[in-house]
């Protein structure tokens, strides 16, 4: 971490300060921890963009290649906000996915063809399968919580189904049992009710639980105000005036979990 000092407590064992005890303090007593998903542990934006990029070349082939990859992108970055507005359960799966699609074309001043929804998602589904990739620092996290009895549970703001797809190209399926979408109660994050019903799912108090997310909003805060605990995974370093336990990889996280486990054991 780049703000981790060490000092010495009356027994000799080492102390972490600054940014590795804000981490700790998170995991200390912790009964369960609940992972986001999407760029959390997988390259989601990668994926859609990759996907996208194709998908616009069905719909748009007279473009070159390279307004191919923006309109992925935009669509990813979606400035309009369709798919928080999903999240909320204020739109559908699908209308959600048109109105991105047709943003794209407003924005770049494109004709939608007939038929440009369905040769979109026909091209994409395949392509974004083909597309997952997990972040590297996910089994080690997995590895040491597994290690410490510590059950893990997925929490995200996407669907079932495309969740089931991440899932079962990286061969996740059987890793969680518990995997909350908006399809559970129609809605998702942050609505505290989707985070303790997470927290039921997995047997545990929500003061128990620790949310460990790339949304500050949504991962965080949306979880602090839930009642749990909270670590924002800041992987592009872009910070933050919230005074929240923040790492940059979950390497952090799993090197936390063994100090602060290891300590608790040398202690009894």
């Amino acid at each position: 971490m780049s703000t981790l000092g060490l000092g010495s407590q009356p027994d000799g064992i080492p102390e972490r300060r600054g940014a590795g005890a804000a981490v700790e303090r998170q995991l200390e007593g912790a009964r369960a921890l609940l992972l986001d998903v999407d760029d959390t542990i997988v390259d989601t934006e990668g994926a859609m963009v990759e996907a996208g990029t194709q998908a616009a070349a069905a719909v748009w082939p007279e473009r070159r290649p390279g307004e191919h990859r923006a309109m992925a992108q935009r669509y990813y970055d979606d400035p309009e906000r369709w798919f928080p507005r999903y999240a909320a359960g204020d739109v559908g799966f699908d209308a959600m996915r048109v109105g991105r699609l047709g943003e794209v074309a407003h924005a770049l001043g494109l004709d939608l063809p007939e038929g440009a929804h369905r040769r979109y998602e026909e091209a994409y589904g395949p392509a974004f399968r083909a597309a997952q990739r997990l972040f590297p620092d996910v089994p080690g996290l997995l590895d040491e919580a597994g290690r410490r009895g510590l059950p893990v549970a997925l929490l995200t703001n996407s669907a079932h189904a495309p969740t089931r797809v991440k899932l079962e190209a990286l061969g996740l399926v059987e890793r969680f049992e518990v995997v909350v979408t908006t399809d559970t109660l129609g809605f998702g994050k942050p609505d505290p009710r989707v985070y303790r019903e997470a927290c039921r799912q997995v047997g545990a108090h929500p003061g128990d639980v620790v949310c460990v997310g790339d949304s500050l909003e949504w991962d965080v805060l949306g979880a602090l105000d839930a009642g749990l605990r909270a670590i924002w995974l800041d992987r592009a370093g872009v910070g933050t005036d919230h005074p929240v336990a923040t790492v940059r990889g979950l390497t952090e996280v799993a090197d936390a979990l063994t100090s602060r486990f290891g300590r608790a054991r040398r202690d009894r």
